[in-house]
């Protein structure tokens, strides 16, 4: 799915662009492999060469349900992330989203929540969703506070739902209603 970037997509703190394979820089490659950057996705379970990394972002910008951004982090002035929004559901005016912030360097500043209230803002008013949907392991703190901070809040956990380290992780359900339905 493409769309044309608008102001929406920007705000002081992050820049979302739609991302394209041949964004796929070594850098990125390497937030894919490193142990403390992918230790909640589930990227971890299959090597992600070049030639995977970029399948999957052609993928994505072929898929008619995703949307793939990359997150260019204002004060740093470089690529430092992707953020998902998909499946979209426009049946139910439903997304989910799904993120990495990947250079450790921008960890602690703020990007997580803004890249997903930019998202929020794209899931609204360009694509008149209503609801949007995310879930993270319950020991990502980091997680579970930028989404808080962007106006989600956990609806539900499921338990032992992962695996980690070996052990069973307790899921966390987020959520948040962007417009009020009519039905509402």
């Amino acid at each position: 799915m493409r769309l044309a970037p608008t102001p929406r997509w920007t705000d002081a703190v992050t820049s979302l662009f739609l991302l394209t394979p041949d964004r796929v820089s070594d850098a990125y490659l390497g937030w894919l492999a490193d142990p403390e950057v992918n230790r909640y996705l589930e990227v971890r379970f299959s090597p992600q060469g070049r030639a995977e990394a970029e399948a999957f972002v052609a993928a994505m910008l072929d898929s008619e349900r995703d949307l793939l951004f990359g997150i260019h982090s204002i004060a740093l002035g470089r690529h430092v992330g992707n953020i998902k929004l998909g499946p979209i559901d426009r049946n139910h005016g439903l997304g989910e989203i799904g993120i990495m912030v990947g250079d450790r360097s921008a960890w602690g500043q703020g990007i997580a929540p803004s890249a997903i209230r930019r998202v929020t803002a794209i899931a609204k008013s360009e694509l008149g969703l209503r609801r949007l949907s995310a879930g993270c392991y319950a020991s990502n703190v980091g997680s579970r506070k930028a989404f808080e901070k962007a106006g989600f809040a956990v609806e539900a956990m499921r338990p032992q739902h992962y695996l980690l380290d070996g052990k069973a992780e307790d899921a966390l359900l987020l959520g948040k209603i962007i417009q009020e339905s009519e039905a509402a």
